[in-house]
């Protein structure tokens, strides 16, 4: 993968912002990468959302348990369960299912406040996740405001999702597995593949900042693809970049002269 990394560096040298990738192969004992600033710690924005998934995943909260939309306040935000009447009561699997497909802040934050945020840290503790840390809910702008942010490294990302990779046969994490490959948004990464390639992944967005990652299943291995880009001139611009980085690294990993 050495040319596909020469050629990611060369691009990112010429944009704006701090930008970070990580690519490797999962299906290789060696297990290849190639990686650029893999432990710059990057706001998190929606990608924590993931970690909340796997934590859920691992522990033994009934998937079945029904939850009131309004047992935490309401926010707004990506997904839809602010358009449903409070006293509605959802799994606790479809709040997981609306948090990773349509990005749902309010179902993330009624999943942070059933399984706990000390136990969602540990949780990333436990994985050695060392650049990796919750301290709010979505959209509290108050804690951000007083310094408590989410923050991920492109390497920590990408070994929670390698243990969610290492764990797709069990019952509970295939479930984390399957949802990640009905995520809607594929505006960044995958804005210019088919839209029947399957990647398994998870974006994320604040003010300049774009994040992407995932699995893909290729023709030649499985891979992790992961992009994260903060302090960027503009949201626009950051997602029209990560999707031109997406397009090649896609070409690249599917090519007959890709062997490692």
């Amino acid at each position: 993968m050495q040319e596909l990394d020469m050629y990611l560096k060369e691009q990112i040298k010429n944009f704006a912002g701090d930008w970070s990738y990580l690519i490797q192969r999962y299906d290789d004992e060696k297990l290849p990468k190639i990686s650029y600033q893999e432990n710059y710690v990057h706001k998190s924005a929606s990608m924590i959302k993931v970690l909340i998934l796997a934590t859920l995943c691992d522990s033994d909260i009934d998937f079945a348990k029904k939850i009131r939309v309004d047992t935490v306040p309401h926010v707004e935000g990506g997904g839809a369960l602010q358009e449903i009447n409070g006293d509605a009561k959802l799994t606790i699997k479809a709040l997981a299912s609306l948090m990773i497909v349509l990005s749902d802040n309010l179902a993330t934050n009624l999943l942070i406040n059933q399984i706990g945020m000390e136990k969602i840290q540990a949780y990333a503790d436990k994985l050695h996740l060392t650049n990796t840390k919750i301290q709010r809910c979505m959209m509290d702008f108050v804690a951000a405001k007083n310094n408590k942010e989410n923050y991920m490294s492109v390497a920590d990302y990408n070994t929670l999702l390698y243990h969610i990779y290492t764990k797709r046969n069990e019952t509970r994490f295939s479930f984390a597995w399957e949802v990640l490959a009905r995520q809607q948004f594929r505006d960044r990464i995958p804005y210019y593949w088919d839209e029947n390639i399957i990647f398994h992944h998870k974006t994320g967005m604040l003010d300049y900042v774009e994040h992407d990652g995932g699995v893909y299943e290729g023709k030649n291995g499985v891979y992790s693809i992961i992009f994260f880009s903060s302090n960027l001139p503009s949201n626009a611009v950051g997602g029209h970049q990560m999707g031109e980085l997406g397009k090649y690294t896609l070409e690249y990993l599917d090519s007959t002269k890709q062997r490692s």
